[in-house]
């Protein structure tokens, strides 16, 4: 009796020994699991510092923008008709903020830029801007200043495909497409250039998005394009018919989902420069 007495303790420190076992085993489990999460989770965080964390500080502290034309097209704020001599080779800061004012848009001196994308965009890209939380900017968008809205009217005597070119209109007129930072930027935030995204949605057209390089951080950014120092199907902005306006709708942001789109950039200045040039189609 004794005997069995002596095997039945042993049994029953192996049942306990086993049961410890097992839940130091599920213990390891759990915190393994947990040290799993917790670097998702900063792998979550550490994704979202892209985007400003202080929106409301959000911005530049100066926007200029200035566009011209080459010798086959013309230009201007409104639609003018048909009848080419209405329009004009440039479009000036002065002119876009006159549109700006008369949308009740904010003008180009007051414009705090907000961290936007189309991310959220399934169609019209380059058309619809969403903020980080996904909440659409619409309309509301220019008003407030999050983002630049105007419209362009281009016009040609000729059949023409326009271009957006870094070309200059004549020779050291230094007014070919560009970007650039404000003298008084540090250099952190000179690169908020590099942030920056111009879409340009032609009425009856696909709309197309440039960034002064290949940077493709926001989703759904195929038709985005950045070498503008030969004409081609990439920088192709619209096609006209002789004397026949065309509205050229042009939005102006920083992208959030830009790495370079984060605090050190913030209060940056920067300018706008677009250059349009018209080739005459073939007949």
């Amino acid at each position: 009796m004794a005997e069995n007495r002596g095997v039945q303790t042993q049994l029953q420190t192996v049942e306990e020994l086993n049961a410890e076992l097992a839940t130091l085993r599920a213990r390891v489990k759990y915190k393994t699991s947990f040290s799993i999460f917790i670097i998702s989770l900063l792998v979550m965080i550490t994704t979202t510092l892209a985007w400003f964390t202080v929106s409301g500080l959000a911005g530049t502290d100066g926007l200029d923008m200035n566009c011209t034309t080459g010798s086959e097209l013309r230009i201007a704020t409104s639609n003018l008709g048909t009848d080419i001599n209405a329009y004009e080779k440039e479009v000036t800061a002065e002119m876009i903020n006159a549109q700006l004012t008369a949308n009740n848009y904010k003008v180009l001196q007051d414009i705090r830029l907000e961290p936007l994308s189309t991310q959220n965009a399934s169609s019209d890209i380059g058309t619809r801007l969403f903020l980080q939380n996904g909440t659409e900017r619409t309309e509301e968008g220019p008003g407030n200043g999050e983002y630049l809205l105007i419209n362009l009217w281009l016009i040609s005597g000729n059949a023409v495909d326009v271009y957006l070119t870094d070309k200059e209109s004549e020779a050291g007129a230094n007014d070919g497409t560009k970007i650039t930072s404000a003298a008084d930027n540090t250099a952190a935030q000179a690169e908020v250039i590099r942030a920056a995204r111009i879409s340009f949605a032609p009425e009856g057209e696909s709309p197309k998005i440039y960034e002064i390089e290949q940077r493709g951080y926001a989703a759904n950014q195929t038709n985005a394009f950045w070498n503008i120092s030969e004409n081609s199907e990439a920088n192709k902005i619209c096609s006209l018919e002789a004397n026949t306006p065309k509205q050229i709708t042009v939005r102006v942001w920083i992208e959030g989902e830009d790495p370079l789109c984060d605090n050190s950039v913030q209060q940056a200045g920067f300018s706008v420069d677009l250059q349009f040039e018209g080739d005459k189609i073939a007949q």
